[in-house]
């Protein structure tokens, strides 16, 4: 563990420099996200100023939600997006070959050989708006309820990767499977909406079969409605058996790995 630890911490230095050496670009992209955040923001204004809920969910527990759901992405981006993305383009081209041959874990190397630091600056942003909104509920959190809130927001994060990681695992069969991977990211925007919101059905598959109603509610509903016990516990479950599952796909995907060269 701490061999990978040390690992992980090499990859972050190379990726501070390589950032740094286009730093138009990294600062653009924080202004693009950013700014998209800034607008959904503002659409919870322009709702709240019709109505006084949406779905039990009061106007500043809805911007708990959306920073949460915010922090949730951003987390996930930091640490595992950019690597996910790749991996199909590494699987056509054949540079998958460098990492396999790389004396460590190939899933580990595959999952954060790079890291996102623009998601760091938009991540604490997300951070203060949860703090903003925090203090016009007039919420106390206690520390077990904070240290809950942080295992959830990173909980949500690890089932974000599981999901991504299993659809581009898909590359191994698939030529050219980025499409696959943006259509899952406009399955973000659902992690946003409240559970109340969907009923049925529906419900039960995102919260179940792609659980894009856990990684952001359940971490907002423990600090805006004090959500303790089972309710909140069992994710961290259903993140592991994903993961699990996830790195069984993985490892079966390989098997059927070619390179370029052959």
């Amino acid at each position: 563990m701490f061999r990978y630890l040390k690992l992980a911490l090499a990859l972050f230095r190379y990726s501070l420099m390589r950032e740094m050496m286009f730093k138009i670009n990294f600062l653009l992209w924080i202004v693009v996200d950013l700014a998209w955040f800034a607008v959904q923001l503002a659409l919870i204004e322009v709702v709240y100023a019709h109505v006084p809920e949406v779905a039990g969910w009061r106007k500043y527990e809805m911007i708990l939600l959306i920073g949460t759901s915010q922090l949730v992405q951003q987390t996930f981006q930091f640490l595992f997006m950019v690597n996910c993305i790749e991996l199909p383009e590494n699987v056509r081209t054949g540079n998958l070959d460098f990492i396999l041959l790389q004396p460590a874990n190939s899933q580990f190397l595959v999952s954060i050989r790079k890291f996102d630091l623009g998601a760091l600056i938009n991540g604490t942003v997300a951070l203060g708006i949860i703090v903003y909104a925090g203090w016009k509920l007039n919420l106390h959190p206690g520390m077990a309820q904070l240290a809950l809130f942080a295992g959830l927001v990173f909980n949500g994060a690890s089932i974000h990767y599981a999901l991504m990681l299993a659809i581009v695992t898909l590359s191994f069969w698939i030529v050219r499977a980025q499409g696959l991977v943006y259509g899952y990211y406009n399955l973000f925007q659902i992690a946003r909406i409240p559970r109340e919101a969907f009923r049925g059905g529906v419900k039960i598959f995102f919260t179940f079969g792609l659980p894009m109603l856990v990684v952001a509610n359940y971490p907002a509903a423990v600090l805006a409605r004090g959500l303790w016990g089972w309710n909140a516990v069992w994710v961290f479950g259903l993140a592991g058996i994903l993961l699990a599952l996830t790195s069984l796909w993985f490892r079966f995907g390989l098997r059927f790995y070619t390179s370029a060269s052959s």
